[in-house]
């Protein structure tokens, strides 16, 4: 690791650490941990894990910054989040603020990770969600450290607003597709964990596209044609794989017309957004 990432990661350790023990203070945060069976020292342990495998995971810098971090959770963890994962009855449809697109809204299901969606869910499961909030919540500047920068010519919005980050639990049945699109102007980055372990869904990750129109930009998220576009990279929907990318105005990303598929694929969805744009 250069001088200047060692230092870099040095200072995320270190805030990271002053966080966690600031969580550590609070009797409600201490009550959930207990209430989902994890003590500090778990805790602490699958922080680590999730931190080393960001170290070390895959990072492209081409057609713009992607990581692919395979086991990106401890196994705790992991089975944490499958055992809690709300079912569809608990979820809404996917709301049309989200989304103008007709397939999403009819073959998604959302579950907004907040303190009000978590009311409707028992103790032990609201529990572990607000825990695994926080948990995001301490990682998302690893997270964000561990992509490629950007180039030099490709847009991005500014850090001087700070971020704040919203973390989504998604249902999708066969059906489920997006065109290619950059996302909103409101993020800097997304990070997608896929939680579904059925073998067939592998094919079913999201796609990384160029413009056939070399050069072609777009910065408001609008989606476009799959004809106008190639695909030239396409994430293995894996469980516990973590795909994340940069928001540039070439970032273009989708997801092929899903198919039929014996198990729902379910992923949780974290975007790292600008506080002056924040959308919920």
């Amino acid at each position: 690791m250069s001088t200047p990432r060692l230092s870099s990661a040095l200072k995320l350790a270190i805030g990271r650490w002053l966080h966690l023990t600031w969580l550590l203070r609070s009797r409600h945060f201490r009550r959930n941990l207990k209430a989902c069976g994890l003590s500090p020292r778990e805790l602490m342990r699958s922080m680590s894990h999730s931190v080393r495998y960001l170290r070390q995971c895959e990072r492209r810098r081409d057609p713009y910054p992607v990581v692919v971090v395979d086991g990106f959770l401890d196994g705790r963890m992991m089975t944490l989040v499958s055992q809690s994962f709300p079912g569809s009855d608990d979820m809404e449809d996917m709301p049309v603020e989200r989304t103008r697109n007709a397939m999403a809204r009819r073959n998604r299901k959302l579950f907004r990770l907040n303190p009000e969606s978590l009311e409707g869910l028992s103790v032990d499961r609201a529990a572990f969600w607000d825990v695994f909030s926080a948990f995001i919540d301490l990682l998302s500047p690893e997270m964000m450290h561990a992509l490629p920068d950007p180039a030099p010519d490709m847009r991005v919005e500014s850090f001087q607003s700070g971020f704040k980050v919203r973390k989504d639990l998604w249902m999708d049945r066969g059906g489920f597709q997006i065109s290619p699109h950059t996302d909103g102007v409101q993020k800097y980055a997304t990070f997608l964990l896929y939680c579904s372990a059925h073998p067939s869904l592998e094919q079913e990750g999201t796609s990384v596209f160029v413009p056939k129109d070399n050069g072609f930009r777009s910065w408001n998220g609008k989606q476009f044609k799959f004809d106008d576009f190639d695909e030239v990279f396409r994430a293995p929907y894996r469980k516990n794989l973590v795909f994340g990318f940069r928001k540039t105005d070439n970032s273009f990303h989708g997801k092929y017309p899903g198919e039929a598929t014996v198990e729902a694929r379910k992923t949780i969805s974290i975007t790292v957004q600008s506080k002056r744009l924040f959308k919920v």
